[in-house]
């Protein structure tokens, strides 16, 4: 018996997820306006990642050909939706880069483009498709290619926005073309990424008859598993909002008729009323992801350097608005326990970089405030591209005690632990040295509940001052988490479902004025999703998986030359 081929996005294990019709495919079921459903080969589904994928579909030059035969008179009909829709998504671009250079792979019939070039960016469109193609070019005048993204012709080009709208799940390699794309970005570019989820509520309700699961679908990444990839590539998430189509109703009520007839007879009604009017909707099930490629500053005098030991050891320290505390914490970070020393801004509005900068920290900003679940993931994704062995968080807030730095790394470097906890419980000093009464009690309460739930006696789950051996990081799918403060305890349960070594070290609590600190509120919502974490954990152990966040990361985090050089020197 022949072996299920193996997820092309992680290497695991494929299951059928949807069957389908076997037979032959023609160029036609490739036309962005066939949505014809229950077309499609059978769907199989990666365990690990998620990925939707299409094996029976031809490969090579053989699906490239298919392409290029593809013609798609239908598409044009409703232009004046498709350029509105095109149009937001280049307000989303602007936002972060108004101008430049801009390549759209698989750019159609040229309407995003034209929409660009209008705007004053200089365009450049990649398209297969012949009768596309020739559109483009002599309808509006474009430079469109008959060239895939991988042709070497693109080799020594770079560009400010690379767009793949709708283009992905076409794509035989995903993995292979996120590459390509990202080194066609020039430092400070974005790329944008639309495409079907079908992790989505929308695509889980609608079963067999989703819009997504097409004939020319190769592959579809769940939402996560999309920006795991781009985040492991060293990308920024700089905007991640939920796609807005423009059609007439009657457009809408085809397509809603092709999947259901008592939702087609209900809008066609509205239809004789609506006439041509647009109508922009979100259906939930596509999002457009904005990714940035940003550089690593450098600070004038380093506070780290390499040290020529065993283990390259990187402190790292998520900040907000930290411009009254990190000079303090830069003063009190042992030099001779750290290799590198790197603050994630995470997009403060006050001078967090240039203060961090001036102590002598590198400074990786983000583009878009992220949230302190998001931080970590860009401080340890960092780390590891970068070559680090270990990695160590400290709060930019002064918060935690810098000193302890070395204490915290050592029972890593000695082989001993996986993960390394501060706890301001272990002695449990917490409230004489600040700590409010009511947020003691709940640290405790949820403490116990977390102990019960995951099997553990640890003393504190809810302390920022974390150190991890970056093997074990790679181990995880630590990208998948939340962006809040949640992420603390996804990778909790992550750390036990690995069965990680996890040593505890006493910490001193640090309560004070500038220090960052939670509200009643928000704890009060954070301790209801960290209840949520453990019912979720819970319940894939009786399930025996399941859940995304506890299964194979489809990234290697492998330590890239190219991003350790990525950087500048701040004068």
């Amino acid at each position: 018996m022949t072996p299920p081929p193996a997820c092309r996005i992680c290497t695991g294990v494929l299951s059928l997820a949807r069957p389908g019709r076997p037979g032959p495919i023609a160029a036609a079921a490739f036309a962005p306006s066939c949505h014809e459903a229950g077309a499609h080969g059978d769907l199989l589904r990666c365990r690990e990642c998620g990925t939707v994928q299409q094996p029976s579909l031809p490969a090579g030059e053989e699906l490239v050909g298919l392409y290029r035969e593809m013609t798609d008179t239908a598409y044009l009909e409703q232009e004046a939706g498709r350029r509105q829709t095109v149009r937001r998504l280049l307000e989303l671009v602007g936002a972060h880069v108004p101008a430049g250079r801009l390549l759209e792979v698989g750019c159609g019939h040229g309407l995003l483009l034209d929409e660009a070039a209008r705007l004053g960016y200089e365009v450049t469109g990649l398209e297969p498709a012949r009768q596309a193609a020739a559109h483009a070019r002599e309808r509006y005048g474009l430079d469109v290619r008959e060239l895939t993204v991988d042709d070497p012709s693109l080799d020594e080009e770079r560009f400010d926005v690379v767009v793949m709208a709708d283009v992905l799940e076409h794509v035989e390699n995903p993995c292979a073309a996120l590459d390509r794309c990202t080194s066609l970005l020039a430092e400070g570019g974005v790329m944008l990424i639309v495409t079907p989820d079908p992790s989505s509520a929308t695509a889980r309700l609608a079963g067999a008859r989703w819009w997504g699961f097409l004939p020319g679908h190769v592959c579809l990444l769940p939402h996560r598993t999309l920006l795991e990839l781009l985040i492991g590539r060293g990308l920024l998430i700089a905007a991640d909002v939920p796609l807005v189509r423009s059609f007439t109703p009657g457009y809408w009520a085809k397509g809603l008729g092709e999947r259901s007839r008592m939702v087609s007879r209900l809008a066609e009604r509205v239809e004789r009323h609506a006439g041509d009017r647009l109508w922009s909707l979100t259906l939930g099930d596509e999002r457009a992801v904005l990714a940035r490629r940003v550089t690593v500053q450098l600070p004038e005098r380093p506070l780290a350097s390499l040290r020529g030991r065993e283990h390259v050891v990187c402190a790292v320290l998520p900040a907000y608005n930290a411009t009254r505390t990190i000079a303090r914490v830069a003063e009190e970070m042992p030099t001779d326990a750290i290799d590198r020393a790197l603050v994630v801004d995470d997009a403060s509005p006050d001078e967090t970089t240039s203060a961090s900068l001036a102590a002598g920290f590198e400074v990786l900003r983000h583009p878009s405030n992220r949230g302190y679940g998001a931080n970590q993931k860009s401080c340890y994704v960092r780390a590891a591209l970068d070559g680090a062995d270990i990695v160590v968080m400290v709060h930019g807030d002064n918060q935690y005690d810098p000193a302890l730095v070395g204490a915290m790394v050592k029972p890593i470097e000695e082989g001993r632990a996986d993960v390394v906890i501060g706890s301001r419980l272990l002695k449990d000093e917490a409230i004489a040295g600040g700590m409010p009464r009511w947020k003691w009690v709940g640290n405790r309460f949820l403490t116990r509940i977390e102990n019960a739930a995951f099997g553990h006696d640890y003393s504190e789950y809810h302390t920022g001052y974390r150190a991890f051996s970056v093997d074990f990081l790679r181990t995880i799918a630590f990208t998948r988490n939340n962006d809040d403060f949640v992420f603390d305890q996804q990778i909790f349960a992550q750390i036990t479902a690995r069965g990680a070594r996890v040593v505890e070290l006493a910490i001193p609590t640090r309560y004070f004025l500038e220090a960052s600190s939670v509200s009643f509120g928000d704890s009060v919502v954070y301790g209801l999703k960290t209840l949520g974490v453990l019912a979720r954990y819970r319940l894939n152990r009786r399930r025996r998986g399941g859940w995304a966040l506890l299964r194979q990361p489809a990234i290697r985090l492998e330590p890239v030359a190219s991003f350790s050089t990525a950087t500048h020197r701040v004068a």
